[in-house]
C-alpha cells in the first residue's frame, strides 16, 4: 500500500482507487472460489497494478487529451518498469546483496508477493484476445491475477474521474465492459464480476474519492 500510495503521487488519482481495486480482486476471487492464500494474495498485490507509472513523464502521465502514438509507447513501458520495480531479483540490487554478509541466504529467499506483484505489473494491460501489451498474449496464457485486476482496474478507471475523462454512470460502465466480454476481458472473470456486482456497488460507494478512509474494511 505504500508503494501504491507512491504512484498515486505520480499521477492524479486518489489513494482510493488502489484500496477500491484491491476490494475489487477480492471480491472476483472469492467468488471464483479461489484458495485463502491466493485471495489474499490479490488483495495486497493488485494495488500495485500502476506502481510503474513512477517513471512515466508528467507531460505524458498528465496530458488532458489523446497522446501520440509515441506518447502511447512511453505509457506502454509502465509495465515493464512495475516488473523491474517489484521482481524477485531486480536490475542494480546484484552489487547490494554481494556486499551484504548474507547475500546468498537473501537471494535463496522466495517471495511469493513479489511474484504475484510483479506479474500483475507486467501483464494487466493484456488483453484476453491478445490485442493488449506489452507482450500480446492471449487467453490463458495471461496470469489469472492479471485478468482479474485488468477487469477490477477498467471498471473503477470508467466510474471515475480522470484528467483525460470524466466518471461514467454505472449503466455506461457496465455496457462497455458487457461489450469487451471475450474480447478485453476473460469471460470466466466477467462472469464472476456479474455476480458481485452488488458488492463493486458498495465498494466504489464506501472508498469514494471524496472519502479519506482510515483503514481497509476487512
Amino acid at each position: 500500500l505504500r508503494l501504491g500510495k507512491a504512484a498515486e503521487y505520480r499521477d492524479e488519482e486518489t489513494g482510493n482507487h488502489i484500496i477500491r481495486v484491491g476490494c475489487y480482486c477480492r471480491a472476483i476471487a472469492e467468488e471464483l472460489n479461489m484458495e485463502h492464500e491466493f485471495i489474499e494474495k490479490i488483495f495486497l498485490t493488485s494495488p500495485l497494478h500502476d506502481i510503474g507509472k513512477i517513471g512515466i513523464p508528467d507531460s505524458i502521465l498528465l496530458k488532458r487529451g489523446k497522446l501520440t502514438p509515441e506518447e502511447f509507447k512511453v505509457i506502454e513501458t509502465h509495465c515493464r518498469i512495475g516488473q523491474e520495480i517489484l521482481k524477485q531479483d531486480p536490475k542494480g540490487l546484484k552489487p547490494f546483496l554481494e556486499f551484504h554478509r548474507n547475500h546468498t541466504l537473501l537471494q535463496k529467499i522466495h517471495n511469493p508477493i513479489l511474484e504475484m506483484a510483479s506479474d500483475i505489473a507486467f501483464f494487466h494491460h493484456e488483453k484476453w484476445d491478445g490485442n493488449g501489451y506489452p507482450q500480446g498474449i492471449q487467453g490463458t496464457d495471461i496470469p489469472l491475477v492479471a485478468r482479474i485486476v485488468t477487469l477490477a482496474d477498467v471498471y473503477d478507471a470508467l466510474r471515475s474521474t480522470r484528467p483525460y475523462k470524466p466518471s461514467f454512470s454505472e449503466e455506461r460502465t457496465l455496457s462497455i465492459l458487457q461489450e469487451e466480454k471475450g474480447s478485453h476481458f476473460d469471460p470466466m472473470v466477467f462472469a464472476a464480476f456479474e455476480k458481485v456486482i452488488d458488492q463493486f456497488r458498495l465498494i466504489h460507494e464506501h472508498f469514494s474519492d471524496q472519502m479519506e478512509p482510515d483503514e481497509i474494511v476487512r
